[in-house]
C-alpha cells in the first residue's frame, strides 16, 4: 500500500511516501508554497516526481485547526477539502490532522527522529534520554511561523497511544516583572493582546527585538526574524542576542507551564524553525532551562523531565506515516 504524507506548514510543504507505516527517508521533497497556487498543485507536482498515478491513502497535517472535511490554513490563504484531495490524489482514504497532531504523532517513532538532548549535564531525571520512562507521556511544542504544542500519550489497557490536539499558540503569555509588562504592552498595542505566538513566533523575535531597540534607544537595523536568530548565534550584534535570550526565557517557561499540565515523563520535544535556528544558545545558554525549572516548590519536580530539540525536518511526516499505521490497524 502506498499512501502519501503532506506537511503543510505556512511557508513550505512537505511530502513522502509512506509503506508499512514507515516513512521512506529518500521520497521525501520539500516545496515552497510561494510557487504553487494551491495545496493541489504541488500534490500534482510531487505525484508527477514519484511517478505515482494514485496513492492509496493521504494524510494532511496543516497548519490549523483540522476538521474531517479539511481546513483552510492558518498563515496561507489556502482551503483543502476532502473531496478535491480524493480526486487529485485517486485515494480512497484522507485524513486531515493538525500540523502539531502530527509532531505528536511522530513521538510515537521517536527513536527514528534526529534530536539532541538539551539536559544532558543536568542532574536527576534530566540525564535520561527518550524511552527511558516508557509509559509516560512525550510533549512536543515549538517555535516556527506560529507556535503550537502537542502531547503523546500511550496505550492504556490495551488500547493504541493517542494525541492531545491544542492551540497553545493563542493562550495568553505570562509574564512577570516590570520589564517583562512593559513587553507585554508592546505586543499588546499592536495586536490588542499579548498572545504565546506574538511572542514565540518568527515574528515574534522580530517584535522583541523591536522593544528591545526601543528600551536602548537604538534604531532596529532587522526586520526578520532568520536575521536576528542568526547574529545572536554568532555574537554578532548585541541587541540580536538580548532579543534571542528574552525569546528562550519565554520559551522556558511556557515549556514548563505545559510540562505541569501534561507531566510528559518520557520526554519533551522542541520543534519549530525559529527554536531550531536558537538552537546553538539553547545548548549553551542558561536562559531556557532557568526559565523551565523556574516554577517555586516544584522546581525538583522540572529537573524530572528530559528535553530534546528536534533537527529533523520530516518529524511531521513521520507523524503522518504513524497515523497511517495505526489508522489502518483500527
Amino acid at each position: 500500500m502506498n499512501a502519501l504524507a503532506c506537511d503543510v506548514g505556512g511557508t513550505n510543504t512537505r511530502m513522502g511516501l509512506v509503506r508499512d507505516g514507515l516513512l521512506l527517508a529518500d521520497s521525501v521533497a520539500i516545496y515552497r508554497n510561494d510557487d504553487f497556487p494551491d495545496f493541489y498543485a504541488v500534490a500534482t507536482a510531487y505525484l508527477a516526481r514519484t511517478g505515482l498515478a494514485a496513492v492509496d491513502t493521504v494524510c494532511i497535517a496543516l497548519a490549523s485547526v483540522a476538521t474531517a472535511e479539511g481546513a483552510t490554513l492558518t498563515n496561507r490563504d489556502w482551503t483543502i477539502s476532502r473531496s478535491q484531495v480524493l480526486a487529485t490524489c485517486g485515494a480512497a482514504r484522507v485524513g486531515f490532522i493538525n500540523d502539531f497532531e502530527a509532531l505528536g504523532f511522530s513521538l510515537g517513532q521517536a527513536a527514528r527522529l534526529e534530536t539532541t538532548c538539551l539536559t544532558g549535564g543536568l542532574t536527576g531525571g534530566l540525564t535520561k534520554g527518550a524511552g527511558a520512562n516508557e509509559g509516560a507521556p512525550r510533549l512536543v511544542m515549538g517555535a516556527g511561523t506560529g507556535f503550537n504544542a502537542a502531547a503523546w500519550c500511550p496505550s492504556r489497557f490495551g488500547g493504541a497511544p493517542h494525541v492531545v490536539a491544542a492551540e497553545c499558540g493563542h493562550m495568553t503569555l505570562a509574564l512577570a516583572g516590570e520589564d517583562e509588562f512593559s513587553l507585554q504592552q508592546a505586543l499588546s498595542r499592536i495586536n490588542g493582546r499579548a498572545s504565546v505566538e506574538r511572542a514565540l513566533s518568527g515574528n515574534g523575535l522580530v517584535a522583541i527585538y523591536n522593544w528591545v531597540c526601543a528600551r536602548h534607544g537604538a534604531e532596529a537595523r532587522f526586520s526578520h526574524g532568520a536575521e536576528i536568530s542568526s547574529r545572536a548565534v554568532e555574537r554578532s550584534d548585541a541587541l540580536c542576542g538580548e532579543a534571542a535570550e528574552m525569546f528562550m526565557h519565554l520559551l522556558g517557561r511556557v515549556a514548563g507551564d505545559l510540562a505541569l499540565a501534561y507531566l510528559p515523563y518520557d520526554g519533551i520535544y522542541l520543534s519549530g524553525g525559529v527554536t531550531r535556528a536558537l538552537g546553538p544558545l539553547l545548548e549553551s545558554e542558561p536562559a531556557f532551562l532557568r526559565a523551565f525549572t523556574a516554577k517555586g516548590r516544584m522546581a525538583e519536580l522540572m529537573e524530572q523531565f528530559s528535553i530534546h530539540l528536534l533537527s529533523d525536518d520530516a518529524s511531521a511526516l513521520h507523524g503522518c506515516a504513524e497515523w497511517v499505521r495505526l489508522s489502518s490497524a483500527a
